[in-house]
């Protein structure tokens, strides 16, 4: 895939380890300066606004702005908001309010840099590699999401806040250092300046692409709304399933857990393969599907071992699900609009996520049957699987597909036939 590649790998997880240094930092810091649940849990919710506020600009600026300038300025300004916490941690100042004005100015970096960092791995990697790239990416997440907390554990533990800040800061420097050595190149299909738009004009560019002219990409975003719906009616009361239905410790839930990145990293794994073998579509309505019919052998499953392997094999197939949606995504999106159509079908994903959440404790609350509410989560994921295999998301998919010539914020373009399969 080349060292331009492997240069953007770099960056990335080193980005992702110094995502998980702060998003560990931060709570445990609120938590030693207060010892209250509620002010360390507000970190979580401040962390999760920007998601919602900030998706859609997101995209616009990954489209309208040079996407490496883009994801160099968001590792720079993320390294200058945490400098600025770790100097104001040095002073020994007790105050909440920096701790959570980084976490929530930190948080801001993410929906802009992930449109941007989506829409510039096309322009590293030849078509015909995205499926391994992304898997190699998605691999990386997932062993920085298992090495980061346990990272700055041992920070916190031998080093203290300030230090684990100031290296958190330097993560982000050195993300910025390696994509600043990914030379640009004027790669075929460059992107050329949109015409001027306002930013409502460029929004609705995106979402009329996604709902009207790209009825793939419509199917995938609802089927990904469902989903995660589907899947937060029992993530949000997991822990305590574990600890109040099969009696379990921390240590053993522990373990259980693990399990979980285990999985995740094998899916992402074997997912690149999967994608250059067969259309991402039927992919995604597969491990939909398989998922569901996991899910509901959580019933019968009482030990940790059992439990652990079930949640691991759904980790699995939930890590495949990205990396072939992330290359349709990439392959079938004209780039001119790939940003504003990464940022609009993830924050149309996400939507579903606070409801379930929300639903699911009111479920267990109202009926404390937590059977019941795995039950409806497995079949609502076979439901979903059923409904996408009726729908555009089972045909696979040859190359661009354009918007409607002249359209504000974006011109069509010819581009070469890729087969998806």
């Amino acid at each position: 895939m080349g060292s331009r590649y492997y240069t953007l790998l770099t960056a990335y997880l080193t980005s992702s380890l110094g995502n998980w240094l702060y998003r560990l930092a931060l709570p445990l810091l609120v938590l030693k300066l207060t010892g209250s649940a509620l002010s360390t849990g507000a970190v979580y919710a401040v962390e999760y606004i920007p998601f919602l506020l900030l998706s859609l600009p997101g995209g616009v600026f990954a489209d309208r702005f040079d996407r490496r300038r883009l994801l160099i300025f968001g590792d720079m300004t993320a390294a200058v908001i945490a400098t600025a916490l770790a100097v104001v941690v040095s002073t020994g100042s007790t105050a909440l309010w920096p701790i959570y004005l980084t976490a929530f100015l930190l948080a801001c970096v993410e929906p802009v840099y992930h449109p941007a960092f989506q829409s510039f791995l096309p322009e590293v990697v030849p078509a015909d590699r995205l499926g391994p790239a992304n898997s190699w990416m998605h691999s990386g997440d997932n062993v920085m999401s298992m090495i980061g907390p346990a990272a700055a554990g041992g920070l916190v533990m031998f080093l203290g806040y300030q230090t684990t800040i100031y290296v958190n800061a330097a993560t982000f420097v050195v993300s910025a250092i390696a994509i600043l050595l990914i030379r640009p190149t004027a790669a075929k299909g460059e992107r050329t300046p949109p015409p001027k738009a306002t930013f409502i004009q460029d929004v609705r560019v995106a979402l009329r692409y996604v709902f009207r002219r790209n009825p793939v990409l419509a199917a995938g975003s609802l089927m990904f709304t469902g989903t995660n719906f589907a899947i937060w009616l029992i993530q949000a009361n997991f822990i305590f399933y574990l600890t109040t239905y099969r009696h379990m410790s921390p240590q053993v839930i522990g373990v259980v857990l693990a399990a979980q990145g285990v999985g995740a990293v094998l899916g992402a794994a074997v997912a690149g393969r999967l994608v250059q073998k067969y259309p991402p579509g039927r992919i995604l309505i597969t491990t939909t599907a398989v998922a569901g019919l996991g899910t509901l052998l959580l019933i019968p499953a009482r030990g940790p071992l059992a439990i652990g392997a079930i949640w691991g094999a759904l980790y699995a197939l939930g890590s495949i699900n990205p990396v072939a949606w992330f290359t349709l995504r990439q392959k079938i999106v004209p780039r001119e609009l790939l940003g504003r159509v990464v940022a609009s079908t993830r924050m149309l994903a996400f939507a579903s996520i606070p409801v379930s959440a929300l639903l699911a404790g009111a479920l267990e609350s109202a009926f404390h049957n937590m059977y019941l509410i795995i039950v409806v989560g497995g079949l609502l994921r076979l439901a979903i699987a059923g409904v996408a295999w009726l729908s555009p998301l089972r045909t696979p998919v040859e190359g661009v597909i354009e918007d409607e010539p002249g359209t504000p914020g974006t011109q069509a373009r010819t581009a070469d036939a890729e087969k998806t399969s």
